[in-house]
């Protein structure tokens, strides 16, 4: 019965995450009821999930809040000129596919629409990780967004899809509507951020949080979990068993000095 309710069962983790997934996406719908408060409310909750992939166990309100309250200003910023600069190209885009305004004399004008376009989905999808996580300044917070989408291109794609997942599934399956919106205010837009934070967190190159069989803790970087991977069974690294390896010399010169 201990083992069942013991924290590091893998049950009760899961069940622990599922939760705490279900609680800050509940606080996330909260925080953005005003609509321009999304940024900041998208800064907390990449700040919740990001330290759940790492492993560790956040206090979700708390967290949750104090993210939310430290990138309030940043994060407003972030989001206003995201819907603003995104709402006044996908109306220059309306222009040229929809209307007789643009000739076809002016279509070229369609491609530096859509590379602006590109630019503010690359911001979306790595600038508001980047300010839960990094203290920066926003130009810089922007440019490095830019620059880690173009370094990630396979991320960055994983990314575009499991943002467009939901519209794509109701589009095809326009009867799942309310069950898509059912599953939106239930758990689904914690649960779409907590797997791009997967993914980001490799982007990054955060430390995660490794447990050895013995309940040990060990933080490691993506760059060393191969190194990670040779430990021995009871979660020794190398330069353990190099101190063995030199324990076991000693006592052998030992033993023919004796001799």
């Amino acid at each position: 019965m201990n083992e069942t309710f013991n924290s590091n069962n893998p049950a009760m983790r899961f069940l622990t995450g599922l939760f705490n997934l279900f609680w800050v996406n509940l606080l996330f719908l909260f925080t953005s009821i005003p609509i321009i408060t999304i940024g900041p409310s998208l800064c907390a909750l990449y700040k919740v999930c990001i330290q759940m992939v790492s492993g560790d166990d956040p206090q979700v309100y708390s967290t949750y809040f104090r993210e939310f309250k430290n990138s309030f200003k940043k994060g407003l910023l972030l989001w206003l000129g995201i819907l603003a600069l995104g709402g006044f190209f996908a109306y220059e885009l309306y222009l040229i596919y929809f209307t007789d305004m643009v000739g076809d004399s002016f279509s070229f004008l369609q491609y530096p629409v859509w590379v602006m376009i590109l630019l503010i989905v690359q911001v979306f999808l790595y600038g508001f990780a980047l300010l839960a996580i990094f203290e920066n300044t926003l130009k810089n917070t922007i440019k490095n967004a830019i620059l880690l989408s173009i370094k990630h291109f396979a991320i960055t794609i994983f990314l575009i899809v499991c943002w467009l997942f939901t519209p794509i599934i109701v589009n095809t399956f326009p009867n799942f509507f309310y069950g898509a919106v059912g599953l939106e205010l239930f758990i689904n837009m914690a649960l779409r951020v907590f797997i791009c934070s997967v993914f980001l967190h490799k982007a990054f190159d955060l430390k995660r949080i490794k447990v050895a069989r013995d309940g040990s803790l060990r933080e490691i970087s993506y760059d060393d979990m191969i190194e990670y991977a040779d430990d021995g069974p009871d979660g020794e690294n190398e330069e353990e068993r190099s101190s063995e390896s030199d324990d076991n010399s000693d006592e052998g010169s030992d033993k023919n000095e004796r001799e």
